[in-house]
Parts: C-alpha cells; structure tokens; sequence
C-alpha cells in the first residue's frame, strides 16, 4: 500500500507540476510585446506568420495543409488554436490550399480576401469550408487596417475598392498590405505583377519598407525597377521552391535585386526566415531554419 500510495503522490506532483509549466507558458506568450515575421519554407507557395504575443495574423497558407500544420505547430504554442486573422491574398493554389486544413484545425477569427474568384475545385472546397463553419470575412481593399496590440499596424493597400472582381488575373487582385512596428516595417505583395506595381506608386501610398515580400515567387513580371526604387528595401525576401517548374526566381530579378544592393533571402535556399522585432521597435534580429 505505502508503494501505490508514494506512485499516486509522484503522479499528482508530476501533473501538477506539468500544469504548472504550461500555465507559465500561456503567460509568458500572452504577456510578450515584440513582434515576430516568419516567411515559412512551405515549398513553391506563400505563407508568412504575424505574431505578437497569442495573437497572429497568417497570410496566405502555401499549396499543402500538412506543411502548414507542420509549420504552425513549430511556432504557435499547442493550447493557443486560434488565428485571429487569416489573409488570402488571391485565390491560387499556392496561397490557398493549405487553408482548407487550417479552417478545419484551427479557430479563424477573421478572413480576409478579395472578391476575386476562381474555377478550381480547390477553390470551391475553400469557398464551401468558410460557409459552413460561419468565419467572419472582411474584403481586403485599400483603406482596411489591422491594429496588432498597441504598437504594430497593417495597412491594406491594394486592391483599390473599385478593383475588377470579375478579372480573370488573379494575381492583378493581389491584397498588398504593410506592416509597421517602431523603426520596422514589412510590405507584403502577393503575386502582384509590374502594371499593378505602378499603380501603388501612382495612388502615392507609402511603400519604402525595411522588408519586401518579392511579387510572385520572384517571377518577370513582378518587382519592376521603380517599384523597388520607390519600396527601397534593405532586405528582399523570396519564397520559392526548390527546383521549382517555372524557373522562380527569374535571373533579371536577382540582378535588379543585386544592383540596387538589396540582401536577398530565399526559402529554398534558407529554410525559414524569421524576423524578430523587439519591443523598443529597433531592429530585427534576423534568424534562418537552415
């Protein structure tokens, strides 16, 4: 008897003290004030982690719902199963089809996309998990801001609120959006090709940022010269895959990037790419996965 009753007495500590530990951590998390930006290693596709304390923000999800669980559970802390605010730039595959397991896994406070529909099947399956589990959607036009805590804002830029939701280009309907924080600042730019670039400029929204999220996976057609001149990023951030089919990132683009003496980082090559942004709003500490 005394035995079983000295195993229970190691239990109820061992599970007291695990309670203990996690309790500490959902302080700890809830109570943080920097500001983290992750560009995810989710292969030929986008998805990008805001997170500031135990509220994140998630844009776009890749093309697989495994790799986005695999990534979410490397950096959101297991009890937290909410994002507070989801955004689906456009409606391709490589920004969408890991959403689908996202909605089904976790909570998703807001939805934000445009519009701007697809044929796919896969769009469909996303169109139809949103209705039937009730999401709270909100169209990501220009003049929307996203408050992160007291001190972080993002900003949507673009589309414009008379945009063509009836164009069958996509990526022309790109949600752009820039997130600032202290002396930081990140632009995110979906697959906006080089036309609709220009008319950010022409509509004289700020651009310069510290960071830019290449246009398209680093594609021709995005991320013209006065785009760049007019962002002026220190730092050029690409996600792409691996050996990917469509030659991603185009050569004329690295060099553009090269010549205007901008650091350039890639998921194929670094793995994931982290920002870490203290409270005092100074710079990020930069961190890589591989």
């Amino acid at each position: 008897m005394p035995n079983r009753n000295s195993k229970l007495i190691y239990l109820t500590l061992v599970g007291l003290l695990a309670l203990s530990l996690i309790l500490a951590g959902i302080i700890f998390y809830s109570s943080r004030r920097d500001l983290r930006v992750i560009f995810l290693d989710v292969g030929q596709g986008d998805m990008i982690l805001v997170e500031k304390g135990q509220s994140q923000i998630l844009i776009d999800g890749g093309p697989s719902g495994q790799k986005l669980l695999e990534k979410l559970g490397k950096y959101v802390p297991f009890w937290d199963r909410k994002i507070e605010v989801v955004i689906a730039t456009h409606p391709d595959a490589d920004h969408i089809g890991g959403l689908i397991d996202l909605m089904r896994t976790y909570e998703v406070g807001t939805l934000m996309d445009t519009q701007t529909q697809s044929e796919s099947q896969l769009y469909k399956k996303y169109r139809e998990i949103i209705d039937s589990k009730k999401i709270s959607e909100v169209e990501g036009v220009a003049g929307v801001n996203i408050k992160i805590g007291e001190s972080a804002e993002m900003k949507v830029l673009s589309p414009v609120a008379n945009y063509n939701r009836n164009t069958k280009d996509t990526n022309s309907n790109s949600i752009v959006a820039r997130l600032s924080f202290g002396e930081n600042s990140f632009l995110f730019t979906g697959d906006l090709p080089s036309e609709q670039e220009l008319d950010l400029i022409r509509n004289r929204f700020t651009l310069n940022s510290r960071v830019l999220k290449v246009g398209h996976h680093g594609s021709k057609y995005s991320s013209g010269e006065e785009f760049l001149k007019a962002v002026s990023p220190r730092d050029a951030v690409i996600s792409v895959g691996a050996n990917n089919k469509y030659g991603h990132p185009a050569p004329e683009i690295l060099e553009r990037l090269n010549k205007m003496n901008i650091n350039i980082f890639r998921t194929d090559e670094s793995g994931d790419i982290g920002y870490y942004c203290p409270v005092s709003g100074e710079n990020c500490s930069i961190k890589v996965s591989n």
